[in-house]
């Protein structure tokens, strides 16, 4: 048993050590969840506004306005990821980190912490605005060709610049916003998360339909509603931060920047970063493989697919800052409990998204498009790709896990045995024997394999991990508030001692 010191007072984030697992994922997990989905709905809707782009007030000369628009931001797309994988490794390092101090009772560097994610979201948005003005004309040039279906390349040039610019260079929000609420959800706050991104998407849709439909402003429109929607969420997120008391603050008062924390930010995120940016390379890699109504295709399945991943992925964020915790605190069953429940829960989800990808998948395409050829290679597609979902479930969960315990090398290389071991050579290697119906099973191969290799990567991290935390415990090392069963017991214990029972 841990060391039964009491330390502080109570905090939001006991109840990640003495609530019920199911009733506590379920309480942690339905927020981010909901503000996924309302996320997802968002990409959908700010896809369909864009596509769907009839009138617009810039010069345009090809056949399909709308194909045209979408096929502009698309190409812009991975660029937006990389920013947004960025953020995630900040917030991931940070929520791992503060979560797991928090659970060894050490609220002092959990404080620290937040705000050192706080300063590095800054800076990372100081990078993002010098590669605003240098990378995004040659960035889209390199794929704005007529070979991939366009019919104006000049609008397609000229529409995806301007929307990539924009979006790296005010990306300070979409930082800011994503670091400070993973740090809320290191403490157990899954409110303020869910509103911060119902307020963005909110803003998003009724920008895009008022800037898009009502003022023609076509690509431009659809930029300028996401920025705004990303700064409102931002800023309902850090008033919570001084208008609320919360586990931690983010108040600079006496804040000294120390390398540790910047470095124990790094290296838990790091892999969370590589995982979102490589997604983002691999997107790169493909637009460049993929001719015809590839590109579109595969922009079309990224933002279909986040009605499946996105609850997935907010499922994760509940799950992992209570596996963190229960790390931190060497409560090896409520881990595991954790880790079962998340698992369960995501193969439920990534199983139903399998059958409807399997069962209607021309339906789908039909939101994105009205041309019968891409909905016929989209649905394809679909039906190929979709194979990998259930194997994604261990991936997805396997890989928070392994950040949980603090893995950070393990989990970094199940993310790139995933996406550049196997997906990109077989990518290439299949469209050279079938085109690009062949590329596309690349997606179940790569997800496969990396399950089949890392199984057993996982569970051998997993109790060497543990075994360290228990030696830690049993040097006494790390001391902990009692959970309120064992503080029963105790005040019991110290109440029969005063009266003179001993029974």
């Amino acid at each position: 048993m841990p060391n039964t010191k009491v330390s502080g007072g109570k905090m939001r984030s006991d109840k990640m050590r003495n609530e019920k697992i199911s009733r506590l994922l379920i309480s942690m997990s339905l927020p981010a969840i909901i503000s996924m989905l309302v996320q997802s709905l968002y990409n959908v809707v700010d896809s369909v506004f864009v596509s769907n782009i009839r009138q617009t007030n810039v010069s345009y000369t090809g056949l399909n306005l709308g194909d045209d628009s979408f096929t502009a931001v698309s190409i812009a797309y991975p660029m937006t990821l990389i920013v947004v994988a960025v953020a995630i490794g900040i917030g991931v390092g940070a929520n791992a980190y503060v979560s797991r101090k928090l659970g060894e009772g050490n609220r002092a560097k959990a404080n620290q912490a937040a705000k050192t994610a706080v300063i590095m979201a800054v800076i990372a948005w100081l990078v993002m605005l010098v590669l605003a003005f240098t990378v995004s004309k040659p960035f889209i040039a390199a794929f704005a060709k007529e070979e991939n279906n366009i019919s104006d390349v000049k609008y397609v040039n000229t529409q995806g610049t301007i929307y990539l610019a924009i979006y790296m260079s005010c990306s300070l929000g979409s930082l800011l916003e994503i670091t400070c609420n993973r740090i809320l959800q290191a403490t157990g706050n899954m409110r303020v998360p869910m509103i911060s991104q119902l307020i963005g998407a909110c803003t998003n849709i009724v920008l895009d339909a008022t800037l898009i439909l009502g003022f023609k402003m076509g690509v431009l429109g659809a930029i300028i509603a996401t920025i705004v929607g990303q700064w409102f969420a931002a800023i309902f997120t850090i008033s919570m931060f001084f208008v609320k008391k919360q586990d931690v603050s983010l108040s600079l008062k006496g804040y000294r920047p120390r390398a540790d924390y910047f470095l124990s930010i790094i290296k838990v995120g790091a892999p969370a970063f590589i995982m979102n940016a490589i997604g983002a390379c691999i997107t790169i890699m493909l637009n460049k493989i993929l001719k015809g109504n590839g590109i579109f295709v595969l922009s079309a399945y990224f933002k279909i697919q986040s009605f499946v991943f996105m609850p997935t992925f907010g499922l994760m964020q509940g799950a992992m800052p209570i596996m963190s915790y229960n790390y931190g605190a060497n409560l090896k069953k409520r881990f595991n409990s954790t880790f079962k429940w998340a698992f369960t829960i995501s193969l439920a989800i990534l199983t139903l998204g399998m059958i409807l990808f399997l069962t209607v998948p021309e339906y789908i395409m039909r939101i994105m498009t009205s041309n019968p050829s891409v909905i016929s290679d989209g649905a394809y597609a679909f039906r190929v790709i979709c194979i990998a979902f259930m194997p994604a479930a261990f991936s997805v969960t396997a890989i928070n896990a392994l950040q949980a315990v603090n893995r950070p090398v393990s989990s970094l290389l199940f993310s790139l045995c995933r996406q550049l071991l196997f997906l990109i050579p077989f990518a290439i290697l299949l469209n050279n024997l079938y085109g690009l119906k062949g590329v596309w099973f690349a997606y179940p191969i790569a997800e496969i394999g990396a399950a089949l290799i890392f199984l057993p990567v996982t569970v051998y991290s997993y109790k060497k991990q543990f075994a360290y935390k228990q030696r830690q415990y049993e040097r006494g090392e790390i001391t902990l508030p009692p959970t309120e069963r064992e503080l029963a017991e105790l005040q019991l214990a110290e109440c029969r001692r005063r009266n003179g029972v001993y029974r």
